[in-house]
Parts: structure tokens; sequence; C-alpha cells
């Protein structure tokens, strides 16, 4: 069978529910881990990002795997990567492009280089023929025609700074950042490429995922002290929860401190990082389970928990000048492997079949 993402596995959800994890779906026993992609970041302008794939049959990890397949280097700072059918998209944030490249063959497809400025952060399929990008620095949810992989004209102005995006009920949510000082969350009607609401939360909401009783959580990161002023104590972080039916925000996990990152386990159980450790939290209670699931380190950088392996990646920057490493830990907090990988590991994508 050909290696699919979550997207693909779930089509049939795309306009009437949300993009979940494949432990909700009807053929849930047929479908099986096949590998995760690694995206690493690399140093900021030094153009040397990498992909690394884990195979789950070989337990093995192959590392700078675009550059052996493509003899040229992937750029400068790899942000995310979405596959879809046999494509997958890496996003090349500071070299302002998205490379595409086969799940299988990892070779390049085609390279979509973005307007300047815009700054892409993620992507996000909305139908079979179209997905949405966001743009940092354009402050923007840009058209990516899927039939052609080119940009259209159209151009969907949101909030400041946008980052994580994701399609639920039918509206694509955008979380816009503002770098600190946003706090809301834009709507898209995707049939009409416009947004409908701005829905508010926390400070700085950077992530986004969906349980399988279909409510959207917001990761917001809370706001940092402004630089040099010491009367400035910031603001905290916290878990925003919306129902995409009434778009209202209808509970919230308040914390101490900036947390990072969240990924849903499935079973009612989600995680996000804070203060060098990954929480677990309970979506049926919006409560947290662990503030310490697994003990960790400042150097956590993200992770992303993989329901049908059971297994939650936790990828770790060290130093972030020398290369990182993939921590994978069963879901009850057991450590099971760790590798090497490249430099600042960011995100991860996992494909099944």
């Amino acid at each position: 069978m050909t290696r699919l993402f979550l997207a693909i596995l779930l089509i049939s959800l795309f306009i009437v529910g949300c993009q979940k994890d494949p432990s909700s779906s009807n053929d849930e026993k047929k479908v099986q881990s096949v590998g995760a992609f690694i995206v690493n970041e690399g140093n900021f302008t030094k153009g040397n990002g990498s992909l690394s794939f884990y195979s789950f049959a070989d337990q093995a990890v192959q590392n700078n795997i675009f550059q052996a397949v493509n003899k040229r280097a992937l750029g400068d700072v790899p942000n995310s990567m979405t596959a879809w059918d046999t494509l997958g998209f890496v996003i090349v944030n500071n070299s302002n492009k998205i490379e595409v490249i086969g799940l299988k063959s990892w070779k390049s497809i085609k390279t979509i280089e973005m307007p300047a400025g815009a700054s892409p952060r993620n992507l996000a399929v909305v139908s079979d023929s179209k997905a949405y990008i966001t743009n940092l620095f354009a402050n923007t949810v840009a058209v990516l025609d899927l039939k052609t992989l080119s940009l259209t004209q159209t151009s969907i102005a949101v909030g400041a700074n946008p980052e994580e995006l994701l399609l639920c009920e039918g509206k694509v949510y955008v979380a816009n950042s503002g770098f600190g000082s946003g706090n809301t969350i834009s709507v898209i009607d995707p049939t009409s490429d416009k947004v409908v609401n701005t829905i508010k939360v926390g400070d700085n909401p950077t992530a986004l995922m969906v349980d399988d009783d279909e409510e959207l959580y917001v990761l917001c990161t809370g706001r940092w002290p402004a630089w040099g002023d010491t009367t400035d104590t910031g603001t905290n972080g916290g878990v925003y929860v919306i129902d995409p039916k009434s778009q209202t925000v209808t509970d919230s996990i308040l914390v101490t401190g900036h947390p990072s990152e969240i990924t849903y386990a499935g079973n009612d159980m989600g995680f996000f990082l804070l203060n060098g450790n990954v929480v677990s939290f309970s979506t049926e209670t919006n409560k947290i389970l662990n503030a310490t699931f697994i003990k960790g380190t400042f150097s956590y950088y993200a992770l992303e928990a993989d329901p049908i392996s059971q297994q939650l990646f936790v990828l770790d920057a060290k130093d972030y000048q020398s290369n990182g490493e993939a921590i994978i830990y069963d879901f009850n907090g057991q450590e099971q492997k760790r590798f090497t990988v490249g430099i600042i590991p960011g995100a991860v994508t996992f494909v099944y079949e």
C-alpha cells in the first residue's frame, strides 16, 4: 500500500469533521505506523537544516536524507512538514520556500518559492485540491493549488505572525501569535477563502490539536517579559478549549510558565512541554494529569504522539549547535529508544499504511 499521512487517511473527515489522529478512524486495525520524518531546523542563516527518517520496521534512523537523495542542501530553517497522498511538503522558513518531495523516494518533486517577505511556517491540506500556508511576517495565509502545486493569487489576511493552522468542522483555525502580543484565532471558511470569525484566547497562541470529541485545543505560550524591563513580568501560558460548533472558548488549563508544543495521544490524553518537562493532561476533564509525566531538560524542543504505535517522540535540541536527539517513550512514560538526528530537531511527521 502507499504510505499515507493522517490527512489522506481521514480525507472523508476534512469537510465534515476535524483533522484527527488515525486512532479515531473506523479502519484503525488496518492502519500501521511506517515511519517518522524528523524536521531538523539547523542553525539560523547557516543553511544546514536537514530531514531524518525513522523506520518503525527497522527501528533505525537515516539522517540528512534530502541532501543524500537530491545532492543539495534542504535549506535554512526547515520548520514543519505535512504529508498528503504520496507527497511531503517541507516548509523551509528562512529560505522562504516549500520543498515538495516523494514520501517513498524522498526525491524533490518541486520547489515552491514563496513571495518575498512571506516567511512560511506551516501547511494544512483543506480539501483534495487546496492547502493553506501560514506566512509569519506577511501576516497572511497563502493558498496552494494541490493539482498544480502552485500558489494561487489569493492571500488571506489574518492576525499578526500566524503559526499553526488546522481544519476542523469545515473551518480553518489559525493561531495568531503576534510574537507574544497576539491573542486571537482567525477562523477561515475554505470555500470562500475569507475570515469569518476571530476568537480571543490567551497570549501567544502557537500550536493546535483536536481530540476525539472534536474539541479544538489551543496552546498559548504566554508573553515573555519585555527585554530590559525589570518591571514587566510577562504573562503565563495555558491551553484553551474551543467548541468548533459555537466557535467559543469553553474551558482552559492555566499554568505557571511558558508551555510549548501540544499533541494528542488518543483515549482522552494529550501532552505539552512546560519547564523542561512533558506534561500529560486529560481532554475529558481538561485537567493536568501529571506535571512531570517525563522529567526532562530545558533543551526538550518538540514532541509528537503517534496513537497507532502508542509512542511519544520527544525531540532534544541539546546545545542547539550540534546534532540533537530523538527519544521515543511509550504512553506510560517509559523510554523505548533514542537516536541522533540533525541540528535542532523541531518537528515530527508520521506516515502510515
